[in-house]
């Protein structure tokens, strides 16, 4: 009589013998170098590489934005970003131009940043940091040279926004200089309302 028989029951010994076969199969495959195929899924969509392979446009809220998120602009180190939150606890921000008035903060680093802010108020970056809306009225009439303009210049047309503005140097980098005041209505996002509209004041 087979003592194992005695020992496990027939459907226990079909089981050992499953075992058996799946040890010495796996023995075999790895003696023979054998290694199963990595899985080729994609990194998962929040990874780190997705999250830098993606085009996100970058949108800071300087009345809302931690200081992590601050730090985020350019020219905006941990001093810099703590200095606008103390400004903030003094007084609310009603007008997106008042970053300039945060100690540090000047015309140029203002005009560097504008493009990654959430737009609130008043633009216009004035050597002051104290820019009005009187200010603002002051220079609507003034030429703007659509070949050379800055963001902020840009801006200060109506209906153009720094997302508009930002259009506008990446056309003429890609295309060239403007040749007529129609050729902005080839700019996405402007039209032939929007060039009516500043007709008066386009200077090439």
């Amino acid at each position: 009589m087979n003592p194992i028989n005695n020992l496990f029951s027939k459907q226990e010994q079909r089981l050992l013998l499953l075992v058996a076969f799946f040890a010495l199969l796996g023995n075999a495959l790895s003696l023979t170098g054998y290694t199963p195929a990595l899985s080729a899924e994609p990194i998962a969509s929040d990874s780190l590489g997705s999250a830098l392979a993606e085009d996100v446009e970058l949108k800071i809220d300087p009345r809302t934005a931690s200081i992590e998120e601050l730090m985020c602009l350019p020219g905006i180190g941990a001093k810099r970003a703590e200095d606008i939150l103390i400004f903030r606890k003094r007084q609310s921000f009603s007008s997106v131009n008042q970053l300039m008035q945060v100690k540090g903060i000047g015309i140029k680093t203002y005009r560097r940043i504008l493009p990654y802010l959430v737009i609130f108020g008043d633009t216009l970056a004035t050597d002051s940091g104290n820019a009005s809306g009187k200010a603002s009225s002051a220079q609507d009439s003034s030429p703007i040279h659509i070949n050379s303009a800055s963001i902020e210049e840009l801006c200060t047309l109506s209906g153009i926004g720094p997302k508009k503005a930002a259009a506008i140097i990446r056309y003429r980098e890609e295309n060239g200089a403007f040749s007529a005041p129609e050729d902005l209505c080839k700019v996405k996002g402007i039209g032939a309302k929007t060039l009516a509209k500043n007709i008066h004041r386009i200077r090439l």
